[in-house]
């Protein structure tokens, strides 16, 4: 069953097309990675199936909910696009957690402002899943004294308290020092193998490697090869693809 379904995705800036006809679909608990270079399109992608940027044509689906370009910009538009905010979870690269409010108030936040949760059933949530993301015990810290891994763990959190149907990862471990990426991406492995569909912006080859149900490689606003993770990392049909991996373990080779 297809949980995101989008078609002929277009995004320009200026003059520059961004995203050129963009179709992909993800399944229920499906593990989609999308990798390439910087200024593919990939983050851009991923913030179109939320509406945080207003694609220029084409069609969003995520589960019975469908958001066409061509629709009217009212009310009811408006509320569609409320409605598929508040069934995926976003998490960005910045922790852009309420630096006023300690952890489990940030986990709080979104079921009591926005499901209209009573406070002590967003507590319990709340506490539960601190404790999934191993944070019971930072849950009354600020931000500010919590490492990166830790806000981004709260992070993580904080969209899961909000039952997404989705989660979409815009390239979480890039803001983190290198020995606080696999806390993170620990956190998402379990996810995975728990059954979530999860859509990851990422850099992280390893992750992709070992965790990805798909693999999509993204140049120049365009969806160059997708595939499996084996199909991709160790059987790429496209030059461009090729090139791209061979250049990035070149690097991570002279780092």
């Amino acid at each position: 069953m297809e949980v995101i379904r989008l078609q002929n995705i277009k995004k320009h800036f200026g003059e520059n097309e961004v995203l050129k006809d963009i179709t992909l679909s993800v399944k229920k608990s499906e593990v989609v990675v999308i990798m390439g270079p910087s200024g593919s399109g990939k983050s851009t992608l991923l913030r179109c199936i939320t509406f945080l940027e207003e694609p220029d044509g084409g069609e969003v689906q995520l589960g019975d909910l469908t958001v066409n370009t061509t629709l009217p910009k009212n009310k009811k538009r408006a509320n569609l696009i409320k409605c598929l905010r508040q069934n995926t979870g976003f998490v960005f690269q910045q922790f852009n957690l309420f630096p006023h409010k300690t952890a489990i108030e940030n986990v709080m936040e979104g079921p009591i402002v926005i499901k209209k949760m009573e406070r002590e059933k967003a507590k319990k949530n709340a506490i539960s899943l601190l404790k999934k993301v191993g944070l019971e015990d930072r849950m009354d810290h600020y931000p500010n004294q919590l490492s990166g891994g830790q806000q981004q763990r709260v992070a993580i959190a904080r969209a899961l308290s909000m039952e997404p149907i989705v989660m979409l990862y815009d390239e979480p471990t890039s803001a983190l020092d290198p020995e606080l990426v696999r806390e993170v991406l620990q956190v998402m492995k379990d996810l995975a193998k728990e059954g979530m569909t999860m859509v990851v912006v990422t850099h992280e080859m390893s992750f992709a490697k070992e965790v990805a149900d798909k693999v999509v490689f993204m140049d120049q606003g365009v969806v160059v090869e997708k595939g499996s993770s084996e199909e991709i990392f160790k059987y790429p049909k496209k030059d461009r693809t090729k090139l791209f991996l061979r250049t990035f373990n070149d690097e991570k080779v002279g780092t």
